[in-house]
């Protein structure tokens, strides 16, 4: 760009220059053509009394006298009374100059013409005379031209190439995390507020602007990233929890029981497992419809939760109406006498719903794990404990001697 602005800067000069030729050639030719206007009316009179006595030698003289001078190229005089053509000096096809024409009068009657003369310059005088006044004023002109265009390029350096190179610079290594950073640009000190002031300030409510968009961007991140993690961890609670009972659901326990199997070992703790089913419940089904069903296994299900230790202990509905209890760091004896008071919540109050009383008993298996022992053979094990329960005549807790 600078480049640009130079060379356009020099076009104008140098157009202004060539005005300024033209105006300085004009004004020589006029001084020029006001010295040959001297010349003829001077040299007019005395051509006059020659054309009027009649003196062909005198008038001849007169000629060549009026060729000698240096400015002169050619004389042409016509006389009125005869058209005779008297010619001095160089032929008139081959003059390429200016000339000038006036009329001879009579030395006694100023309003009788006896003819005309005209005069033309010589073309090399011309040409030289020109020359010599331009030779000076282009020179110099030159040199003001070029000392203008390195002012011209050193002030839009100055003021315009070197603040913009800054802004660009600094536009090219802005990152997003520091927006909000200040453009500061290096220059001479100023009063005036120039265009490179407002693009800065432009620049600066840009960043502002930015700065502040990007932050409400940033919120609303932050926002959705917590409202789908809620709605994330909302999907795997629901995936791992038994829609019906609010209880952990078969696919939870086989993520988490393993894992919790391997810590107590690692350990050395105890853990202990409960296996229960509602006694009777495919006849209540039978007898009062599913939606009966669901509700008892609803109150079953919150009467179990609320009577286990919050935060350690968990349920999960294993199937139909069987549950799994599952207590760390509980050893068989202490599993046994919860698996009693699971029993005594369940039987204590009947349940009441649709215009029915229930009396509600479960049978309990109980189990500790033993060491090695996977999550199968654990559950196989619970599962025959239960199975002895309800052979014996239900309601009743059935462990391991």
């Amino acid at each position: 760009m600078l480049q640009r602005i130079v060379a356009l800067a020099m076009v104008c000069l140098i157009g202004i220059g060539g005005v300024q030729v033209w105006v300085e050639r004009s004004v020589q030719e006029k001084q020029f053509f006001n010295t040959m206007a001297l010349i003829v009316e001077t040299s007019s009179r005395a051509i006059g009394h020659a054309l009027w006595d009649i003196d062909r030698e005198r008038l001849n003289n007169h000629l060549q006298r009026l060729t000698e001078i240096e400015a002169v190229g050619a004389v042409h005089i016509q006389v009125a009374l005869t058209g005779e053509i008297l010619t001095a000096g160089r032929s008139k096809a081959v003059l390429d100059a200016p000339s000038y024409e006036a009329v001879i009068h009579s030395p006694d009657d100023k309003e009788q013409v006896l003819g005309t003369i005209e005069v033309w310059a010589d073309p090399d005088f011309h040409r030289n005379l020109l020359w010599e006044s331009q030779k000076h004023v282009i020179p110099g002109y030159l040199i003001f031209t070029a000392l203008m265009c390195i002012m011209v390029a050193w002030v839009i350096r100055r003021d315009l190439g070197l603040p913009l190179r800054q802004i660009a610079d600094f536009v090219r290594h802005l990152r997003p995390e520091a927006v909000s950073q200040p453009l500061q640009i290096q220059r001479a000190r100023h009063e005036r507020c120039d265009e490179i002031d407002l693009v800065v300030q432009g620049f600066h409510h840009l960043q502002e602007e930015l700065d502040r968009h990007i932050r409400q961007l940033d919120g609303l991140v932050k926002e959705r990233t917590q409202e789908l993690s809620e709605l994330v961890e909302e999907v795997k609670r629901l995936s791992q929890v038994d829609v019906l009972t609010g209880a952990y659901n078969r696919r939870a326990m086989e993520q988490r029981l393993p894992l919790e199997l391997d810590q107590c070992m690692s350990e050395g703790r105890a853990f202990s497992i409960i296996f229960t089913d509602i006694d009777h419940f495919k006849r209540i089904n039978d007898r009062h419809g599913h939606a009966v069903g669901d509700a008892v296994l609803r109150a079953i299900a919150q009467r179990l939760q609320h009577a286990l230790r919050a935060g350690q202990d968990w349920m999960v509905r294993f199937g139909g109406e069987e549950f799994v209890i599952c207590l760390p760091d509980t050893a068989l004896d202490q599993a046994s006498e919860v698996a009693q008071r699971l029993a005594q919540v369940v039987r204590s109050e009947p349940w009441q719903g649709d215009g029915l009383q229930l009396q509600l008993t479960c049978s309990f298996g109980v189990t500790q794990r033993r060491n090695g022992e996977s999550m199968e053979a654990l559950l196989q094990r619970v599962d025959g404990l239960l199975y002895r329960a309800k052979h014996q005549g239900r309601d009743r807790v059935c462990s391991e001697a």
